[in-house]
């Protein structure tokens, strides 16, 4: 019975998923565009995400030099530090944690905004003035 019901949620649940995934692509290529709204997330997502991100390679830098400077200098090689640091972060390992990190910023501030829209009923607020909430707030964060 409980394999039953977790199933039957679990098939719910992909439904609203695909649902809203399709209202959200919809409403990228809808009217009204939400210019104001757009540019905001974009600020919210890159722009401030900038110092975390910058913070997080600075430091990955910082250790991956300290580990790497010490392999090195038993070879005699330390010269090599630089360059093998500047190349692994920037091919390697810069867009890898700029993803996770921004990802992660990103995706709790975005789950933490909408969760308190919901919770004080602003979502239904913009149905009842005849807003579309998934063109307002899911359409431009996927446009951001």
């Amino acid at each position: 019975m409980r394999i039953r019901k977790t199933a039957a949620n679990v098939f719910r649940h992909t439904f609203l998923f695909h649902e809203l995934l399709f209202k959200a692509t919809v409403g990228l290529f809808r009217r009204p565009l939400y210019l104001g709204t757009i540019v905001e997330q974009m600020d919210a997502i890159g722009v401030r995400s900038l110092t975390i991100v910058g913070l997080t390679s600075f430091f990955t830098g910082m250790v991956l030099a300290m580990q790497s400077g010490v392999e090195l200098a038993v070879y005699g090689a330390k010269m090599y530090v630089g360059t093998l640091i500047s190349l692994s972060l920037i091919r390697e390992l810069g867009p890898v944690l700029t993803a996770l990190v921004v990802a992660g910023r990103v995706g709790a501030g975005i789950a933490a905004e909408l969760g308190s829209m919901a919770v004080t009923e602003q979502i239904d607020a913009m149905r009842a003035l005849a807003t579309d909430p998934v063109k307002k707030l899911v359409s431009t964060r996927l446009i951001a």
